[in-house]
């Protein structure tokens, strides 16, 4: 008798089982001939006019002239004992080269920050102090890590988050900067062949069509660089869309792949990197053991940040 029962639970549980997997089924049949129907219907939609119906504005210049456009490949600058000399004869200031590809430089007496700093405040500061001045543009003050980060320019385009392009000042508590590191792209040569770019809109579609952008946004600014996701020497043209003003993601120009960059990410990764690089100087060089100490500081103010989030 208790067989029985115990054979008939087991085909009513079979039962509701198969009902629960049939209704599955169907729903997701049901599903994807919606989605389908929604595809289709926006086969003949224009990104313009679905961002209409989202309410997404676009406040940036989107009148670039642009069609073509190559990957290029660049090498690693190396700095010699004449550069680093101008450096050393600049009153106030002591540098150092390690690796013939990266310069560390000391302020003798701290440089003051200037009350109500700007973008260009900071570019004017800074410039009478360094090599090639002009081959880098200002990308962000990280008030965390109290670092201004300055990236190269090729072709009068950023080169985005790369160790080997990078203009780091490091600013105390006082708002004096007491030290600078530098590396530096040489160089550069077409890769490939000649690509058609993708529009701007496509760029900024994309990022719609992968729910990076959503209702009721807006799109600040759109520009062009070049972004290496591995490191290597070879770039891609890449468009930086920024969303609502602090919303960043790249976009490959060719390829249209999407990307986005933890900038406090990138940041402890080069201040790491070039503390293993200031290690390697000798111990008798003066400005070893300060630039240790205050790279070290970075470094802490970095990981409280990344526990906190």
């Amino acid at each position: 008798m208790q067989w029985g029962h115990i054979k008939t639970l087991f085909i009513l549980s079979f039962l509701v089982l198969n009902i629960y997997l049939l209704v599955q089924f169907v729903e997701r049949q049901q599903n994807s001939a919606e989605m389908g129907v929604l595809e289709s219907s926006n086969e003949n939609v224009s990104y313009e006019e679905l961002f209409e119906q989202e309410n997404i504005t676009i406040s940036a210049e989107l009148s670039q002239d642009l069609s073509e456009t190559n990957y290029i490949n660049v090498s690693e600058k190396k700095f010699t004992d004449e550069e680093v000399g101008q450096l050393n004869n600049i009153d106030g200031l002591d540098a150092t080269l390690i690796d013939d590809n990266f310069i560390l430089a000391q302020f003798e007496r701290p440089l003051s920050l200037p009350a109500n700093l700007t973008k260009d405040n900071i570019s004017d500061l800074v410039a009478p102090y360094l090599l090639y001045p002009e081959q880098y543009t200002y990308w962000v003050w990280d008030e965390e890590s109290n670092i201004f980060m300055f990236f190269q320019q090729k072709d009068n385009k950023p080169i985005y988050f790369n160790q080997n392009a990078l203009l780091l000042f490091y600013v105390n508590d006082n708002d004096e900067i007491t030290h600078y590191t530098q590396t530096m792209l040489g160089d550069a040569e077409q890769q490939g062949n000649t690509e058609e770019i993708i529009s701007p809109i496509k760029a900024i579609g994309s990022l719609y069509d992968r729910g990076s952008l959503t209702q009721d946004e807006n799109v600040s600014d759109v520009s062009l660089g070049y972004l290496s996701r591995i490191e290597s020497q070879v770039f891609a043209p890449t468009w930086k869309v920024t969303i609502n003003e602090d919303e960043i993601y790249f976009v490959n120009a060719i390829e249209g792949l999407v990307y986005s960059e933890e900038e406090s990410v990138f940041i402890q990764k080069a201040i790491i990197n070039n503390l293993d690089i200031i290690r390697l100087l000798p111990e008798e060089n003066d400005m070893k053991a300060p630039a240790v100490v205050v790279l070290n500081q970075k470094l802490d103010s970095e990981e409280n940040r990344s526990e906190l989030e």
